[in-house]
């Protein structure tokens, strides 16, 4: 019964939390969230990452769980090692997802944003808009530029992580 009881009251996280942020102080959660989902808005596809990784590991992940709620339930491990195993196990996952995506491919005019962004200035939407026209007029060289969606400064992938926590 407290093996059970202790089980019940932990819980874990993956993602990005309030420490990852990108220089300017933009939270990385914000920017990812954008690209799980897409903004029409904004021009940008959604390249599901959480989503799709939680539908292809369910069984892998289910099938864990079981292992672990047993070495708990025979004392070998405490609840919270056991979350702490599973919620490493589907950050890996994630992580793998996120470093396999490569499409929808990457818009010219971001493509000529990470270019300015290389050479150390500042996008804006006037900057976007003056990329535009110089795209438009074939006056940017795209080359050198990484075309890969979703961890354009490896900012992402190094903050992504998972947390273990207890309820009261």
């Amino acid at each position: 019964v407290t093996h059970l009881t202790a089980v019940e009251k932990v819980y874990g996280k993956v993602g990005w939390f309030e420490s990852a942020k990108y220089p300017d102080g933009t939270p990385v959660a914000g920017t990812m969230a954008v690209q799980e989902l897409g903004s029409p808005k904004m021009s940008i596809p959604p390249r599901p990452y959480f989503r799709s990784t939680s539908a292809e590991q369910a069984a892998a992940w289910k099938a864990i769980s079981g292992q672990l709620a047993n070495r708990v339930l025979a004392g070998e491990i405490t609840a919270e090692q056991a979350m702490d195993l599973l919620t490493q196990q589907a950050e890996n996952d994630v992580l793998r997802k996120i470093e396999s995506i490569t499409a929808p491919k990457l818009s010219d005019l971001t493509l000529a944003a990470r270019k300015y962004r290389k050479e150390g200035k500042k996008v804006t939407g006037a900057t976007l808009g003056e990329l535009s026209r110089k795209l438009r007029d074939k006056q940017i060289d795209l080359s050198g530029v990484s075309t890969k969606p979703l961890d354009e400064t490896g900012r992402a992938i190094a903050t992504l992580t998972h947390i273990v926590e207890s309820k009261a």
